[in-house]
């Protein structure tokens, strides 16, 4: 396995959950707020013979509950999702929120960003149970907050949850250079230049739309004017359209047309 200890400045007293900067600019469009969201996964796993007594209605005090090794735990919570792992685990003071993940400070753009080539995965903090199906995922030794890792485990950058946004940047880039086969900056550079495009697409619906508005109150929907009007209103769409999936293209991992 190669790995690191948790990244991040010096921990210092619990202060409570803080309240997440903007997770995107205010700014952007809602084609943009709708492309760019933060997903969580929550797992929760067992060994097969649990699931089984399970559905023989034993409950779950009955069933022994082991933790798995560590290469099933990651194996489990990775599944069919090809992406790898960003996974975080919850604690007594940030329960509910994303506190370890996002800032507080500034806005979490770039951040949501790099996690859509990611699996996120939230675990809850009674993970680090020495009898946790998922424990063998955090190690014995100063359990990180949350980790960027590879499906199989052999890499993981782990972080403390204190991190400035540029180290986990930089923890989410030494990851996805060793899956993807592209650069993740160039490629987030290429992101950035999409959605500043769907941004303008969608003031050129809503200025279309007023203008339509107008054009219907002066001399109603058989205007040669409105017509026009809607022709621009339909290519602005169809033009949008084209770049979300452009977009949505590119959010599907860090491409190799756009390496070094």
């Amino acid at each position: 396995m190669r790995g690191q200890g948790a990244r991040g400045g010096a921990p210092g007293a619990p202060g409570g959950a803080a309240t997440p900067a903007a997770l995107i600019k205010p700014t952007r469009g809602h084609s943009s707020k709708g492309v760019l969201s933060l997903n969580w996964d929550f797992a929760v796993v067992g060994r097969p013979e649990t699931q089984a007594q399970l559905a023989q209605g034993r409950s779950l005090a009955k069933a022994r509950r082991v933790a798995l090794p560590r290469a099933e735990a990651f194996a489990a919570v990775a599944g069919d999702d090809p992406r790898p792992l960003l996974v975080m685990r919850e604690c007594g003071w940030c329960e509910g929120s994303d506190d370890a993940l996002l800032s507080s400070r500034f806005e979490n753009e770039k951040t949501i960003l790099l996690t859509q080539w990611f699996h996120t995965i939230k675990l809850p903090n009674h993970v680090l149970e020495d009898d946790h199906p998922l424990r063998q995922l955090f190690g014995d030794e100063a359990p990180p907050h949350l980790f960027m890792a590879t499906r199989d485990g052999e890499l993981v950058v782990g972080l403390d949850g204190q991190q400035s946004q540029s180290e986990l940047w930089d923890a989410m880039d030494d990851v996805l250079a060793e899956v993807y086969p592209g650069s993740a900056k160039k490629t987030v550079k290429a992101a950035y230049k999409l959605l500043d495009q769907l941004d303008r697409f969608d003031e050129d619906e809503e200025r279309l739309r007023e203008r339509l508005d107008s054009e219907v109150e002066k001399k109603g929907p058989g205007s040669s004017r409105f017509k026009k009007l809607k022709r621009q209103l339909d290519e602005t769409m169809m033009d949008r359209d084209r770049i979300k999936d452009q977009l949505l293209g590119l959010l599907s991992g860090p491409s190799s047309e756009l390496g070094d």
